[in-house]
């Protein structure tokens, strides 16, 4: 039968043996799906099935806006068999819909057969499904508004001025120990540690738990993408039951010895009545793993982009007081999000493209910033 196929596979090819035994943190489907993208030939047959848009193609990982462009021009707004959600991919469209509230961002209402296989194939505990539905796009309206005005002050500009000095702390003192050892991974020794000091700083987790704090939110990048390398859903679950009673602790400690972050402000509320225990530690968890990945990308791409353009990076370096407009040019360059997912609540119409109720839709940020419809030359770095 399959199962013995499998077994049989793994035997013959032993590059392949160890991530078929143990794939995608013991999910051996996932695993099995993660490691014919990393080798590529496996999905070659796969080829005319996926259509007009393969993110896992070789040429995709690449270098993706040739294809964007092609399926902006041809498509704008297209149903991929890979995503099992509805494409859109210009500018004017993934604004129209970015806009209008007859789309969630609650993705346990996605009907998609792609949807419902991931769930079943995940089979949270009952922990875990509580947790998933107290994050910001799944619970109430009205716990939704309380709990975006509970964390409005830590994220207001007024704020983050003030954590300038902390954040400059952190800086020098990676790139000192940089310089220390006479070379720097840009990525592991600086994009991915910074976001992660300053998030733990803000909340009002400890420094020193840095490290173990990005392993266990780089544990749910399998909810992004299951196709990445190494996620998986029992690498996730593991995680879960190991952050959840840290965060319990940390709560706590707050409650005996307040301080001036972000969790002492959440307790506040917390005793006001505005949401309930698991929603209070999913909300924290949430925090501390959506508030790095993206600035990770941002300072790579930024960087890769001031390599590719040096009489851009001369200009900044002339005209510092350039870098706000810099930062907003580097976002719409190379995206650091590049897909953002809504649910249609009702059966609707874009662009004269029928989306049945509960099904997906993936707003194609990457392409939408590099439509030519929108912005002169747009894959020309500009920083003026």
């Amino acid at each position: 039968g399959q199962p013995q196929m499998f077994a049989a596979y793994c035997d013959a090819q032993p590059s392949f043996a160890e991530s078929c035994r143990h794939p995608g943190g013991n999910d051996p489907v996932l695993g099995l799906a993660q490691r014919a993208v990393q080798m590529k030939w496996p999905l070659l047959p796969l080829r005319p099935v996926a259509g007009r848009y393969n993110p896992y193609n070789s040429s995709y990982i690449r270098d993706p806006y040739p294809q964007l462009d092609r399926l902006r021009a041809t498509a704008p707004v297209y149903y991929s068999r890979v995503t099992g959600s509805y494409l859109i991919s210009s500018h004017a469209l993934a604004t129209e819909v970015l806009g209008d509230h007859r789309y969630s961002s609650n993705r346990t209402l996605d009907s998609s057969l792609r949807n419902r296989m991931f769930l079943r194939f995940a089979r949270f505990t009952p922990e875990e499904t509580k947790a998933l539905d107290s994050t910001l796009p799944n619970v109430s309206t009205d716990v939704h508004e309380h709990m975006r005005k509970a964390i409005s002050y830590d994220f207001s500009k007024r704020r983050i001025m003030a954590l300038q000095p902390r954040i400059e702390f952190w800086v020098d003192k990676l790139l000192d120990e940089a310089a220390a050892r006479g070379e720097i991974d840009l990525i592991g020794d600086f994009a991915a540690k910074l976001p992660i000091l300053v998030a733990a700083e803000l909340l009002g987790f400890p420094p020193e738990d840095a490290r173990q704090l990005q392993d266990w939110s780089d544990s749910y990048l399998v909810l992004v993408d299951p196709m990445i390398k190494g996620t998986g859903i029992a690498r996730m679950s593991g995680a879960f039951h190991q952050f959840d009673p840290y965060i319990a602790d940390t709560l706590r400690r707050k409650r005996a010895e307040p301080g001036d972050d972000l969790i002492t402000r959440l307790l506040d509320q917390h005793r006001d009545g505005e949401f309930d225990d698991s929603q209070l530690r999913t909300l924290i968890m949430m925090l501390m793993i959506a508030g790095h990945e993206v600035i990770t990308n941002l300072l790579g791409n930024a960087v890769a982009c001031l390599l590719r353009f040096p009489d851009q990076r001369k200009w900044l370096s002339e005209e510092p007081d350039l870098m706000p407009t810099a930062i907003e040019e580097f976002i719409r360059f190379e995206s650091p999000i590049q897909a953002g997912w809504r649910i249609a609540v009702e059966e609707l119409e874009i662009d004269g493209i029928r989306v049945p109720a509960r099904r997906a839709v993936t707003v194609l940020i990457g392409a939408a910033n590099n439509d030519p419809d929108q912005f002169a030359d747009p894959r020309r770095l500009n920083l003026g």
